[in-house]
This record gives C-alpha cells, sequence and structure tokens, in this order.
C-alpha cells in the first residue's frame, strides 16, 4: 500500500538563516513523497490527534491538528529552503513522514508553518533558542542511521572521482581490492583498517565504467554495498563503478 504525501501549493515566504543571523526573505521549494511502508500508513491515518514527534522504520513522523489550511514543515539543516507539506488524514490531523537523513549525528531542528505563519511546532515540547537569530527552534531527536548498507552507501564520493572502497571483515585481516584500474592485480591496493574490522581504501578513478572486486583470504568477492554488478569477459558476476560521464 501506498501513503501519498501530496506537495500542496502553500503560499508561504520564508526566511534564510544566514551567518550573520540576517534573516532574507526567500521562496522555498516544496517537496512531495510517496510512503511505500503499511506500518507507516496505518500510525499516520490512524491518528486522530496530534502526537509528539517520533521515529519509525527510519522516518520522523510529526503531526498537527486544529482548524488549518495548510501545514508543512521546515529544517534547519535543509537551511529552511524546502517545504515538506503535512496531509490531513480521514480525522482531520495533519502528518508528515520525514526521511532521517543518514549520517545524521545530532538532533533534527526544525519550524513548520501554518497557513503561512512559521512558528514551533506545538505538539513538540523540546526546543530551543538559535543564539544567532533569537528564534526559537523546535527538536526532534531522532537516532544515528549509517549509510553502510546494500544501496544506501555511496561509494564514488562527493568530488564525482574518488572510490570509497569499504568492506568489514575481522581485524587483523587482508583486503585488497582488484579491478580493472589496476590490471586485475589482487596485490597492489591493499585496504587499511580504518577501525577494528572495518577496512577502507580511498582511490581516485578515471571516467569511464569500472568493473571490480575485493580478495578476501584468497577468493574475489562482489561488493556487499554495491547494488550495481556485472558479468566480466569470464562469466563472474563483478562490481560495477561509472565514475563521471562516460564518454
Amino acid at each position: 500500500m501506498r501513503y501519498l504525501l501530496a506537495s500542496a501549493a502553500l503560499a508561504v515566504v520564508s526566511f534564510h538563516l544566514g551567518a550573520e543571523g540576517a534573516a532574507k526573505v526567500v521562496q522555498p521549494k516544496t517537496a512531495g513523497r510517496v510512503i511505500e511502508s503499511l506500518a507507516i500508513h496505518l500510525e499516520l491515518s490512524g491518528l486522530k490527534a496530534a502526537k509528539a514527534p517520533h521515529t519509525m522504520e527510519g522516518e520522523l513522523l510529526l503531526s498537527a491538528f486544529g482548524p488549518y489550511r495548510a501545514v508543512a514543515a521546515a529544517f534547519a539543516h535543509e537551511d529552511f529552503a524546502i517545504l515538506h507539506p503535512y496531509e490531513r488524514n480521514k480525522q482531520g490531523v495533519f502528518v508528515l513522514a520525514y526521511p532521517v537523513p543518514l549520517n545524521q549525528a545530532k538532533d533534527l531542528e526544525y519550524r513548520i508553518i501554518v497557513d503561512g505563519v512559521w512558528t514551533v511546532d506545538p505538539a513538540n515540547a523540546l526546543r530551543r533558542n538559535d543564539p544567532e537569530t533569537g528564534l526559537e527552534l523546535s527538536v526532534a531527536r531522532v537516532p544515528f542511521l549509517s549509510d553502510v548498507r546494500l544501496g544506501l552507501y555511496r561509494v564514488l564520493g562527493e568530488d564525482g572521482i574518488t572510490a570509497r572502497f569499504l568492506f568489514r571483515a575481522p581485524s587483523g585481516e587482508s583486503v585488497t581490492v582488484c579491478g580493472d584500474f589496476n590490471n586485475w592485480d589482487p596485490f597492489i591496493h591493499e585496504m587499511s583498517e580504518a577501525t577494528p574490522g572495518t577496512y577502507r581504501l580511498d582511490l581516485p578513478l578515471t571516467p569511464g565504467q569500472h568493473y571490480y572486486t575485493f580478495v578476501y583470504r584468497g577468493e574475489a568477492l562482489i561488493d556487499p554495498l554495491n547494488l550495481a554488478r556485472a558479468h566480466n569477459r569470464d562469466g563472474k558476476v563483478v562490481s560495477v563503478l561509472v565514475v563521471g560521464n562516460r564518454e
């Protein structure tokens, strides 16, 4: 079952918190999402009153109740530049599921927009004053969600050329990376044990499509964090990484 969070138009002007604490007027973008989780759908659709912020399956659930026309939330880590509209359920409660950012090591700070007016979340008693702007912000406690999971981990770094190879094994092992970029030599690029049991190698690569595997205890293994895979000329499954624009 899919739970649609519609991207309804909100006629509201946002503020941008500058480095000097000055508020600059901007027109924020509006986001909308489709929630696939049945558990979250049942939680939000079943609310009969606003509930304090809580998390479920990696989503922060927010709610508001009152004679409102439209409600949205904006988050500090997004510079308050994106409006996330709530949807009204059958009980008249405005609800929102917001994905907890990966690798977020601190609480989320936000404000809500009710019929064009920026304010704190009345359903959330946890707040703090921003010393730079003097504004009161709502604070939501969220769990730390690592991106070291299949399909979520971004092997390619933000510079677009550095592969951030990551592999987990018992501490004290030898792990290497081999691929078309080193003529499949299993000894050239050895990974360092960054933390006990976590091996890492940052390696700049040339633009194009690259095939690679890890070599662990003499066996070639595909990248357990990378969904992109293919068969090489020998018919063996290898991991695939595309760097930059393919020419």
